[in-house]
């Protein structure tokens, strides 16, 4: 019997930047999904999910199109298979494998992407791939544009499969160039749960992208072919060039180009462990989720509030938005009191019934000992 861990992840900064070429900082966490799996000697690749009760069946030698698929995981596990199958040539070995989860649904955790990771590592060892880390998260973003429907950037799956533990990852989404970045060790990751379900629709994840592309196309028509991406527009261009841009795409490409600035600050400042200029730069992140982007909700701002109220060094929500979770950042000496009044301050404020987990920033996916 196999075994294959792939943690979830949190964004520290840098949200909704991935699909416009930015910059990100994410931290694979101790929450996880794992995969135990027997190799077939035919090409049936059975899956139950623990979590679910469901069981589904692919032939991974004629696997359907995705709108032939039901609704649910086994799109991201058919989709894995056919964007490897599709890379290397080779119809993968077939499996019986069952799914263990941490990690809680519709926290917007990355449920999905570490599931993806989960399934491209186990085929990479199973049938001996020797595919690069960065090679299987490109794989696992297209399955999750082809079978998922969703045009996610590289984030989330790159954080699952490279992340190193006690390290935060910067991105560079367009380059796809990589630092891990240390994070102080006397500081703890919460994530703080709200408890209501992260309801950003596809159709909604996908407008705001169109949105952001909208602002691109209008600022080409001002600064020429050179704007590919929101990216590639310095936050003194941003100033001076958005307000050409017409409502809402304005303040979705408002958001990107200062949230880029935001990342690139973070970095210097988790450095030298600047815990004013890291509070500060996450509570901007989160106002501009909230007033630019749109994609927050009073869940989310009760438990940045909370968390701040706690003692937290620093808050924002964090994932897609509209519920879901926040991410804090608090000092360990401090944690056990912090997780205590943050949970009594959000409960005052909120009909959800909210969780918190302490973390460990951990190593991406890899075979486990069971």
């Amino acid at each position: 019997m196999l075994c294959v861990r792939a943690p979830g992840r949190v964004n520290l900064i840098g949200e909704h930047t991935d699909y416009n070429d930015g910059y990100v900082l994410p931290v694979a966490i101790s929450l996880e999904t794992r995969v135990y799996a027997q190799p077939r000697t035919d090409a049936l690749c059975q899956v139950y999910s623990e979590t679910l009760d469901e069981q589904h069946t692919l032939n991974l030698a004629e696997l359907p199109p995705p709108e032939q698929l039901p609704e649910g995981f086994i799109r991201y596990v058919a989709g894995v298979a056919a964007m490897v199958q599709r890379h290397t040539g080779r119809t993968l070995t077939g499996v019986d494998a069952t799914l263990c989860s941490r990690l809680p649904l519709g926290a917007g955790l990355s449920s999905s992407a570490a599931l993806e990771a989960a399934f491209a590592v186990l085929w990479d060892a199973i049938d001996d791939l020797r595919l690069d880390r960065l090679t299987l998260a490109r794989l696992c973003q297209q399955a999750e544009h082809q079978y998922a429907g969703v045009r996610c950037g590289l984030m989330d799956q790159a954080a699952s499969l490279l992340c190193q533990a006690g390290h935060a990852l910067f991105l560079d989404t367009r380059t796809q160039a990589t630092q891990q970045v240390p994070i102080p060790s006397a500081w703890a990751i919460v994530v703080a749960d709200t408890g209501k379900p992260r309801a950003l629709a596809e159709s909604d994840y996908n407008l705001r992208r169109a949105q952001c592309e909208q602002a691109v196309g209008a600022l080409q028509d001002v600064l020429g072919e050179s704007v590919v991406a929101l990216r590639d527009v310095s936050a003194e261009a941003g100033a001076q060039y958005l307000p050409l841009v017409e409502e809402p795409a304005r303040r979705r490409a408002r958001h990107v180009v200062g949230e880029n600035a935001r990342v690139l600050a973070f970095l210097d400042a988790l450095r030298r462990a600047d815990t004013a200029q890291v509070r500060a730069l996450m509570l901007a992140s989160h106002a501009s989720l909230r007033d630019d982007y749109e994609v927050s909700c009073a869940e989310l701002d009760r438990m940045v509030e909370a968390c701040l109220q706690a003692g937290a060094i620093g808050a924002r929500m964090t994932g897609a938005g509209f519920g879901g979770a926040c991410v804090a950042l608090v000092e360990r000496a401090r944690l056990e009191r912090f997780l205590q009044d943050a949970e009594r301050f959000y409960r005052a404020r909120a009909a959800y019934e909210p969780r918190f987990y302490a973390c460990e920033a951990v190593d991406g996916a890899g075979m486990c000992a069971g």
